[in-house]
């Protein structure tokens, strides 16, 4: 498995990497893991040091390599992505996949939509020239967010949500939204009970202010996470349809939801 001979070309630049860092031993189904987070924590506006020390006294002389990796994963989107306005391209979820079919590890069991499937939903959902704008398109069970990537190459300007249940599917989400130029938010949470929330990401917020197109995460609450407000309105509606009275809200500190003006776009990084 450490060799990864039989990986698919598309990734050859990240798998190099891989395969290098199984020279010293690493389990690559892990370093992928690891290096997911390392790839957040670099999106995230303010970083993430205690991370960094982490995976730094983890893999010592191998660390540097979690950078070469991040290089390779840009390499691999500027060969994927082409100057097409509806080009888009999932590194994250094809060396995913690849991994969980060579891996016995219970964390890799899932395998997503094709992205020509995708493609075809996308299409099927728009109506000719009446595409979206300023719409607001969710996906309660991202997986790699491939559908939402689909859907902004097709109809850009829309504002995308993207939830699941899967913490390290829910973090390639957030990243792959993030470097194809989406805005939105990605959650990690239980989207048919509602019950349960980890943790969540705004998705490229300052591009609406100007700021120059540069990929960025900021971590939400679960406040702030505009899915479960508006599962909360349509919870306190059904309840009062009912007739039945609403518990006694907690006292909590107001935090006001981060703003969600789009503008329009895809981002070209290359």
């Amino acid at each position: 498995m450490s060799y990864l001979m039989d990986a698919p070309r598309s990734v050859e630049p990240m798998i190099r990497v891989l395969r290098e860092m199984g020279k010293y031993r690493y389990d690559p189904s892990e370093v992928f893991r690891d290096w997911i987070d390392y790839a957040i924590a670099c999106f995230l506006v303010e970083g993430d040091k205690e991370l960094a020390q982490r995976l730094e006294k983890k893999y010592e002389k191998a660390y540097p390599k979690m950078q070469e990796l991040m290089l390779a994963w840009f390499k691999v989107m500027d060969q994927r992505v082409t100057d097409s306005p509806t080009s888009w391209f999932d590194a994250l979820g094809t060396i995913y996949e690849y991994l969980a079919s060579q891996s016995k590890r219970s964390w890799m069991g899932q395998f997503f939509t094709p992205p020509d499937l995708c493609d075809l939903m996308t299409q099927l959902t728009s109506h000719g020239q009446d595409r979206p704008v300023g719409k607001r398109v969710n996906d309660p069970a991202s997986g790699s967010g491939r559908l939402l990537l689909s859907f902004n190459a097709f109809n850009p300007g829309n504002y995308l949500y993207a939830e699941d249940l899967d913490a390290i599917c829910a973090k390639m989400s957030a990243l792959n939204m993030a470097i194809h130029g989406c805005q939105g938010q990605v959650c990690c949470l239980d989207s048919i009970a509602l019950d349960k929330w980890w943790f969540g990401y705004q998705i490229n917020y300052f591009h609406q202010f100007g700021v120059p197109p540069i990929p960025h995460l900021q971590p939400i609450t679960k406040e702030q996470s505009e899915t479960m407000q508006h599962w909360e309105r349509r919870r306190q509606k059904l309840e009062v349809k009912a007739e039945v009275k609403p518990k006694e809200p907690v006292s909590k500190p107001v935090i006001e939801p981060l703003q969600t003006q789009v503008r329009a776009g895809q981002l070209s990084l290359f």
